[in-house]
């Protein structure tokens, strides 16, 4: 099946659709479980392509360390085309995997023949590296389909005919070729490495074809030239931006080394890379397993036999053209930091599953002439024997490719949708917990708000994730779970195992609150309001924005050096535009000079309702020099962008709760 030849295209075809409908198996099923959730990047770059749908029109994107921007505007037209959510997300990285695939076998059938871009396309139809970025939403798949449509409308033939390719199909080759090439420098980081791959080719060419050189060169120059000139705004603007190529300062530590005349960071970063095949692959576990090596040990011997028999044959334009695909491809990873990162190798995935399929074509022939012979020997010691007509060549082919395709999909659904998908550190990177919750919410259509606790770090991205998640909109407050107890206007209180609760907010929870239910993603509480405190203490603030209702643990006398910690329960009765605030909570000597403070920001304010209520765990230290004396303690709220301090309906920006008399120990 995997081995049949270009006489027959129609069987061909069908492997091909055979191929590319398990690829899409790999690819589009259980998407709501493998990733586990929404990562970080995915995040910000829906935020870039929001607003490029929206009308935002960038020639480069400076968030983030540096965007391209091709990418963001092509995922901008699918989430108009089918909404914010994972589908509307998802789809173009999945699109774009199956269309390496279809153009990996175009390409690898130009270079090495059908069997060998059938196996091709097999092999990164279940293998997890591939697998990882196309259902991975940000934009590093985006550069593969640019390249290889280039590399197809570029790529020479030694048998062509000196006319071919001219006249003006050709030169539309070269300008669609061109166009390629300029996508691929405007999507990723990594297009950069695409023109060198050309240009290293026409080295090649030079040197051992400069008949096809003298035929081709200017083919690659022009569209290397088009290419340049599409992309120059987007580089100007680059160079106009302070900090545009921040991603360098952040990644490549390895190459600032090396122009500063030291070799070993780039050396150990080198050798790391060229063990990305089958010692040890990405060690960021965003990406991989860590440490997990591109190929299992039985099909990298097929790589390193495809790399072999490509040196062996130098001279042959495909052996030629693989090499230098293949190590500018990867050259990135050698001045930069992870080693062996796949998303700085990524322009050389492509190349290193088609060199694998040559090796196991190449094996399959080595050994089939070896049975041919022995047969042939067999069939002469008989008389009357018949010679079989089932080619062993085609057998071992077969054979070879079924075991390498079924432990490339079994090694997949084993190490991505099982160890990967439920690794600790991936489900936390992921944000797995909140796509839990937004699971049990849509199962419980009952609750009409909540307030979820999570991780400080997440309080603006995680909204974002839930709201991908969640086909029906309901109000959410957002807290911070070291230290904040909210609770919403009538539904429950949930923890996620983001972040745990700190102590602080178990002792609350012990006296206000009672478990309802618990998975090992999140804990699931109903609140009851605390009552007593009203009318309040006369902390309103910002005309009822902000309404303080009660202190605990306010202590009368202290030691220089003890450690305060002091709890505000606060409601909201009016929503502001959104804003971002700090709670600010200080001890004032008789100067008015702050002697001790904690200022913390731990509700996300754009999504607080009138009717919330939270609790506020506030922890400060005294100096253990502090004089003995009586000191004031101030409670208020600012913004932390101006500095300016919400009011008080008297006019005064502060609220002062009881004197703090600090004794001699």
């Amino acid at each position: 099946m995997i081995s049949c030849n270009a006489q027959h295209p129609a069987r061909g075809l069908w492997i091909m659709v055979a191929i590319l409908l398990l690829a899409a198996a790999f690819r589009f099923l259980a998407i709501d479980s493998a990733p586990p959730g929404w990562r970080d990047d995915e995040l910000i770059e829906f935020n870039m392509d929001r607003r490029i749908a929206d009308g935002w029109r960038p020639l480069f994107i400076t968030e983030a360390e540096g965007h391209e921007p091709v990418y963001h505007y092509l995922h901008a037209g699918t989430i108009v085309l089918f909404g914010d959510n994972i589908i509307g997300y998802k789809w173009l990285p999945m699109a774009f995997g199956l269309l390496t695939i279809a153009l990996s076998y175009a390409l690898a059938k130009k270079m090495f023949g059908v069997p060998v871009a059938l196996l091709t396309a097999a092999l990164l139809a279940v293998s997890f590296w591939p697998i990882m970025y196309s259902r991975f939403g940000v934009r590093h798949i985006g550069l593969l389909p640019w390249m290889l449509g280039a590399f197809y409308l570029l790529y020479p033939s030694s048998r062509l005919s000196p006319n071919t390719g001219e006249g003006v199909k050709g030169v539309g080759r070269i300008v669609l070729a061109g166009i390629c090439l300029a996508a691929a420098l405007m999507t990723y980081f990594a297009g950069r490495a695409v023109p060198l791959i050309l240009i290293g080719f026409l080295i090649y060419l030079v040197i051992f074809h400069r008949t096809l050189f003298k035929r081709v060169w200017w083919r690659c120059l022009l569209a290397i030239g088009i290419a340049v000139l599409i992309a120059l705004p987007m580089f100007v603007e680059i160079s106009r931006t302070p900090g545009g190529e921040k991603r360098t300062e952040v990644v490549g530590g390895p190459l600032i080394a090396l122009r500063q005349g030291y070799l070993q960071p780039a050396i150990e970063t080198t050798l790391g890379t060229l063990g990305m095949f089958t010692f040890a692959g990405d060690p960021e576990w965003l990406y991989n397993i860590e440490g997990r090596p591109v190929f299992d040990w039985i099909t990298g011997l097929f790589f390193y036999l495809g790399v072999v028999i490509c040196l062996v044959r130098l001279k042959r334009l495909e052996s030629g053209f693989a090499l230098v695909w293949l190590v500018v491809g990867i050259a990135p990873a050698f001045v930069s930091i992870p080693a062996a990162s796949f998303s700085h190798t990524v322009a050389a995935l492509p190349v290193g599953y088609m060199l694998t399929a040559s090796g196991v074509i190449e094996a399959s022939a080595f050994l089939a002439r070896w049975i041919e012979r022995w047969r042939d020997r067999r069939i002469q010691e008989q008389r009357n024997g018949a010679r079989n007509t089932l080619s062993p060549s085609l057998l071992l082919a077969f054979s070879l490719s079924l075991v390498l395709i079924g432990l490339g999909a079994w090694l997949t659904i084993q190490d991505y949708f099982g160890t990967w998908a439920h690794e600790y550190i991936v489900r936390f990177q992921y944000h797995a917990s909140t796509r839990e919750v937004a699971k049990w919410l849509n199962q419980n259509p009952e609750i009409a708000n909540v307030a979820i606790g999570t991780s400080p770090y997440q309080l603006v991205l995680d909204p974002l994730a839930l709201t991908l998640d969640m086909p029906r909109d309901i109000p959410v407050t957002w807290f911070n779970a070291e230290s904040v107890v909210a609770r919403s206007v009538s539904g429950p209180t949930i923890f996620t195992a983001l972040q745990a609760p700190s102590a602080e907010v178990r002792q609350i929870l012990s006296s206000t609150a009672q478990l309802q239910y618990s998975q090992p993603e999140f804990d699931v509480y109903s609140v009851v309001p605390r009552l007593g405190f009203i009318p309040p203490l006369g902390g309103t603030f910002d005309q009822g924005r902000l309404i303080l209702l009660g202190v605990e643990g306010m202590p009368v006398q202290v030691h220089p050096g003890d450690a305060l910690k002091l709890y505000t329960y606060w409601s909201i009765d009016r929503v502001a535009a959104p804003a971002s605030l700090k709670m600010f909570l200080h001890v004032l000597n008789n100067k008015g000079e702050i002697v001790s403070g904690d200022d913390r920001e731990d509700l996300n304010f754009a999504t607080l309702s009138a009717g919330t209520s939270f609790w506020q765990i506030s922890q400060l230290a005294l100096p253990g020099d502090l004089p003995a004396g009586q000191y004031q303690v101030e409670v208020g709220w600012y913004n932390p962008e101006t500095g300016e301090r919400l009011k008080r309906a008297d006019g005064s920006d502060r609220y002062l709760l009881a004197p703090l008399e600090v004794t001699a120990p």
